[in-house]
């Protein structure tokens, strides 16, 4: 059976082109990955309401899938189709279960480019590109100086029926150590709805990455015609730490050690996030190597699992030699060391 597009992106079918989007952005910001990196099914959700938003935005796809359920050259909405026919033509069967026949004379059928969605990289999580789906949530602190008491957005004939209100967006800064361990932090914001100064307690997930957002369902603007209220995205923001620097679920961290100890081998101290520890030097370790200490990184989102500190050596070169040292030094050089 044909998916009924409409219903994914929850818009009526006479909805216009710049209601479509905004639906759209909604939705994907709901079931982007960012937002639920614990619900495998979200990525396929997000997918389902790209591909949704790519046939209704099209007009000329917008206008076949209204008339056949199907859009030429797309698989993807094709309730059961027939052979094709000279000339470009095709046959489908539609739900009220007659045939179909449709000519057409596109060069490019199903050629809708995604690259305004996506972008033209793949992102690090979810896979999904460069296109922010938050970047044009209004702030909780503006929402009443920029939009007066509601939503300044335009009003449509077609939504005479409930419509949910519009999500908010509001930047929390946190430190590196409630990053790493999760915990509750309190925000205070102006509440839609009263205009009045609320408090809220936020839950941060232990292991939460930089600029990963949260999402407060209902904390968003008032809906209209009965409609419920849009969400608040939390989006967090995690101080630098003066020694380590987050990769993924990896740790780094620079240790200087002596040239004799990278020609010799040795052990030496590095700091880890909740305590010292040892690390053996191998003998001949190079200048810019890595050495691996397996589950002294960052937490793994909502998780006990941990990732690596990876610790990057530098080898000192003394600035100034005592005239022992040069002497020894200068022994080394003799033996082409």
């Amino acid at each position: 059976m044909a998916k009924d597009y409409y219903k994914i992106l929850d818009v009526p079918k006479n909805a216009t082109k710049e209601e479509i989007k905004r639906a759209f952005r909604k939705m994907a910001r709901k079931y982007h990955p960012d937002v639920n990196p614990d619900e495998p099914k979200s990525g396929e959700t997000f997918k389902e309401v790209n591909e949704a938003y790519g046939i209704l935005s099209d007009d000329k796809k917008r206008e076949m899938y209204d008339k056949f359920g199907v859009v030429d050259g797309d698989p993807s909405t094709y309730q059961q189709s027939g052979q094709g026919f000279p000339g470009g033509g095709r046959t489908y069967r539609n739900p009220d279960g007659n045939t179909t026949y449709y000519y057409s004379t596109s060069g490019n059928p199903g050629g809708f480019d995604f690259s305004e969605v996506f972008g033209n990289n793949k992102s690090s999580r979810g896979g999904f590109g460069g296109f922010d789906f938050f970047n044009d949530l209004g702030d909780i602190f503006d929402v009443f100086s920029k939009r007066g008491t509601g939503s300044t957005r335009a009003r449509s004939p077609s939504y005479n029926y409930p419509r949910e209100g519009d999500d908010l967006r509001y930047d929390m800064e946190i430190e590196f150590m409630d990053a790493f361990y999760g915990g509750k932090k309190k925000i205070q914001y102006k509440d839609p709805k009263s205009g009045q100064m609320k408090t809220l307690t936020v839950n941060i997930p232990k292991g939460i990455r930089d600029d990963q957002k949260l999402r407060l369902k209902g904390k968003g603007m008032p809906g209209e015609n009965g409609g419920s209220p849009g969400d608040l995205y939390i989006a967090v923001h995690i101080k630098e730490h003066p020694l380590f620097e987050i990769r993924g679920d990896d740790l780094y961290i620079e240790r200087e050690i002596s040239f004799s100890v990278a020609s010799l081998g040795g052990k030496t101290q590095v700091p880890g996030i909740e305590k010292t520890l040892n690390v053996t030097i191998p003998p001949g370790t190079s200048d810019s190597s890595t050495l691996r200490l397996k589950n002294q990184g960052f937490f793994k989102i909502n998780s006990n699992e941990r990732g690596n500190l990876l610790i990057r050596i530098k080898i000192k070169i003394p600035e100034r030699l005592s005239k022992t040292q040069k002497q020894l030094i200068e022994q080394l050089k003799a033996v082409g060391l």
